[in-house]
């Protein structure tokens, strides 16, 4: 396979579900998945033709555990080098921590042993405001590209005061936002962390009033909006009808056809090659891509790595 320059906008270093401080820097393989099916795993094999978020509990219940135990699996700075070797010496991976269980010190002592690795911050809802954006600052200063949202992990929602003086830190010196899109939960119905939580903070609608808070502002909604569908369109739309200039999305969790829809509806400049690292492998997202766009080698580069290293500031 052609060894292609890819920056993965969107990756997760250790376990982003729990305050689980024993996986970023241990060795890979720690926790195996004791089941036979894993719905990551087939959406892959099915192209990403087939809906990753599905209403049925049961189905809900695997997809859950899957993904924990592929944090807790993959979610090592080892993995991430296996994987980012496999690709080709020129693939990189955005870090996306979620507070309070994943911190950018965490990404930030990867990317010191790991140049491959380019870190982002989140904000750490447990201190007082001011001292939280002091804290994110000193972030920027120590090398944070960007920041990262989670409205539903966090159970904090876009339009909190403290959210949206975070957002305005980033964007005023043009460093780019990204949000996770998307009505899904995370945890068992049983499980203690649900209660902590509120899906509806990933619902497009917030995702739209936060677009248009910050028209000049850089902002990346991740999934294309969301991973139930039926959300680019809509999100796609309220762009067009707004004309904001400054909207990016990922293309983690998506086929051939998203992509393409992806570069109709957003433009070839706004679009981010993704994975959703541990949860998605960089195989099959580039096989996608390379389907969706081989035969424009120029536009290929664009979607793998040139948009992205515009954003970052990295040599284009």
């Amino acid at each position: 396979m052609k060894t292609h320059r890819i920056i993965d906008f969107h990756t997760h270093l250790g376990d982003i579900f729990h305050e689980n401080q024993n996986i970023t820097f241990k060795k890979i393989g720690s926790v195996k998945h004791p089941q036979c099916f894993d719905p990551f795993q087939d959406l892959e094999e099915s192209g990403f033709t087939r809906p990753l978020i599905v209403p049925d509990q049961e189905a809900q219940n695997i997809l859950i555990d899957a993904g924990q135990y592929r944090t807790w699996d993959r979610g090592s700075i080892f993995a991430h080098q296996e994987m980012m070797d496999a690709c080709g010496g020129n693939y990189y991976m955005v870090s996306l921590p979620i507070m309070p269980n994943t911190s950018f010190e965490e990404a930030w002592a990867a990317s010191l042993l790991e140049p491959r690795i380019i870190p982002f911050t989140c904000c750490d809802y447990g201190l007082p405001i001011d001292q939280m954006l002091a804290k994110l600052q000193q972030d920027i200063d120590h090398g944070a590209k960007g920041l990262k949202l989670h409205p539903i992990i966090q159970n904090v929602p876009l339009d909190d005061e403290r959210t949206i003086e975070a957002c305005k830190l980033f964007g005023e010196r043009g460093l780019p936002i990204t949000t996770h899109c998307g009505v899904n939960d995370y945890y068992r119905p049983d499980s203690p962390h649900l209660a902590k939580t509120n899906l509806n903070n990933g619902h497009i609608d917030h995702i739209l009033r936060w677009l248009e808070r910050f028209p000049d502002y850089i902002l990346v909604p991740a999934h294309g909006g969301g991973c139930c569908g039926g959300e680019m369109e809509i999100m796609a739309e309220a762009v067009r009808v707004h004309g904001w200039k400054n909207v990016y999305t990922d293309t983690s969790h998506r086929g051939v056809d998203y992509i393409l829809k992806a570069i109709e509806f957003f433009g070839e400049d706004r679009v981010l090659y993704a994975t959703d690292w541990p949860f998605d492998t960089c195989t099959c997202n580039l096989k996608c891509h390379i389907e969706a766009l081989g035969d424009n080698p120029d536009l290929l580069d664009k979607i793998l790595y040139r948009n992205a290293a515009h954003l970052l500031g990295m040599p284009i």
